[in-house]
């Protein structure tokens, strides 16, 4: 699939600019009908959101990129980071502790819950000295948990490509039956 072909002169420029302002953007990639969870990225250049979504293989994707400092509280002080986190994290809300790696690295989760106890006991658990970030994920809390942490409504670029139907039976069993109307639609190239 190429889905850097969804992306035109105006979204790159839109990214161009948050990337500007901001230094780095917070990728969620979700394969819908996969089985499994998304992917998270940090990306600090526009050739980093170009070759992470030129990677992109799946035949059904949303695109999530947010225009905000996702998981903004960072350092490798447990006891500043918590102190910060119990000031910014409302209690009862879920989070996230992350270890920030840069694109081409995924991020990594070391713990997440909900609530300030919750909280202190991952940070006390953590091996000490890696750089790490708290923050609330995009799609953890309600909306409104996401707008509280953040200040207020986050930008972002959505893309989704959905498909109610991604085999056919009938042409895995009998291609030739086809392969003409294969021929005419796709030219000599085939799948």
């Amino acid at each position: 699939m190429d889905y850097v072909g969804l992306f035109t002169r105006h979204h790159v420029a839109v990214l161009h600019d948050w990337l500007t302002e901001l230094g780095e953007l917070f990728i969620d990639l979700e394969y819908p009908h996969s089985g499994g969870s998304g992917r998270n990225y940090f990306v600090h250049s526009l050739e980093d959101i170009k070759s992470l979504i030129s990677e992109q293989t799946h035949p059904e994707i949303k695109i999530t990129i947010f225009r905000a400092s996702i998981f903004p509280i960072r350092g490798k002080d447990y006891l500043d980071l918590l102190e910060r986190a119990l000031k910014r994290i409302p209690e009862n809300q879920y989070y996230q502790i992350v270890v920030p790696l840069s694109y081409p690295g995924e991020y990594e989760m070391l713990a997440d819950g909900k609530g300030h106890e919750e909280l202190r006991r991952d940070i006390a658990n953590l091996e000490p000295g890696h750089e790490i970030a708290i923050g609330v994920h995009p799609f953890d809390p309600t909306n409104e948990e996401f707008e509280q942490f953040y200040g207020g409504r986050v930008e972002r670029l959505y893309f989704e490509i959905r498909k109610n139907l991604n085999s056919y039976t009938e042409l895995i069993n009998h291609p030739d039956r086809y392969q003409d109307a294969l021929d005419r639609w796709f030219g000599s190239i085939r799948e």
